[in-house]
């Protein structure tokens, strides 16, 4: 993989943390921790189900 692939890797990596974490805090859910995951999870799940 050259440097240039690592680079923006690296970036989107970056900016997928930044948007989770912008998402906990609108949600206010911590994702890092698993009860956070398993309320996200459950949440989304739930959205899934009414716009069927």
């Amino acid at each position: 993989m050259g440097r240039s692939s690592r680079s923006s890797l690296r970036r989107r990596r970056r900016s997928v943390a930044r948007r989770l974490e912008q998402i906990g805090k609108a949600l206010r859910i911590d994702l890092t921790e698993p009860t956070g995951l398993t309320r996200a999870r459950l949440a989304l799940t739930a959205w899934r189900l009414l716009d069927a």
